[in-house]
């Protein structure tokens, strides 16, 4: 090979690893879960209208300020750092008679910024003593993979993240969930397959709606 067909070529590798360089920290700074307040999301499940989330805004719970998002009424609180998101995760049960509390923390969910190839896991136990004893464990493992493009009822949004999540939780019996999320820039959560259920962005509006 003549030196200068080698330079072209150097050259022209060094020009694709600078393209992907930049691709990746553009993305790295693009926000994949957006909690900003009046934020809201409707999801179909097959031809029905399933999911209404709402972002309604930030309330003090356990020993940090997080964001409450309302998901079918329900509340969540997540708290969103710059290199991770937290879900606040509380479970109790009753240890023969009496109520006690199985798990009540911050538990992460998403690890941040999004690459493909990365993975994190979050683990918590513990046992309780009375009458009965119990032992308890949650246990979350992630990977990411992507970026690539999603098609769902509200578009076709592009660079989105696809995470595989496999939880399990239990006491003396563990129960296994397998879930994939996608994710979007700017949007959040476009789809979401959990089990044999798809769930796909119908609509949605980042921030409050303006008259």
């Amino acid at each position: 090979m003549s030196s200068s067909r080698a330079t072209a070529l150097l050259a022209a590798a060094g020009l694709l690893l600078t393209g992907c360089s930049e691709m990746l920290l553009h993305r790295s700074s693009l926000d994949y879960f957006p909690l900003i307040r009046g934020s809201e999301w409707k999801y179909l499940v097959g031809k029905d209208t399933a999911y209404y989330v709402e972002v309604l805004g930030d309330t003090p719970v356990g020993n940090a300020t997080s964001t409450a998002v309302a998901v079918n009424f329900l509340p969540e609180f997540w708290l969103k750092e710059p290199t991770s998101i937290s879900r606040y995760f509380y479970r109790d049960t009753l240890i023969g008679s009496y109520p006690d509390v199985l798990e009540e923390r911050y538990g992460l969910v998403y690890l941040l910024p999004f690459v493909s190839g990365n993975s994190w896991q979050d683990s918590f136990s513990q046992t309780l003593y009375g009458l009965d004893t119990f032992d308890y464990h949650r246990r979350l493992e992630a990977r990411v993979s992507g970026p690539e493009d999603v098609p769902v009822p509200a578009g076709v949004f592009h660079d989105c993240y696809r995470i595989e999540f496999t939880e399990q939780t239990g006491g003396s019996d563990t129960t296994t969930v397998f879930s994939s999320e996608w994710l979007a820039p700017g949007v959040g959560l476009v789809k979401k397959v959990i089990g044999t259920e798809t769930r796909e962005l119908a609509d949605y509006h980042i921030g409050p709606l303006t008259e």
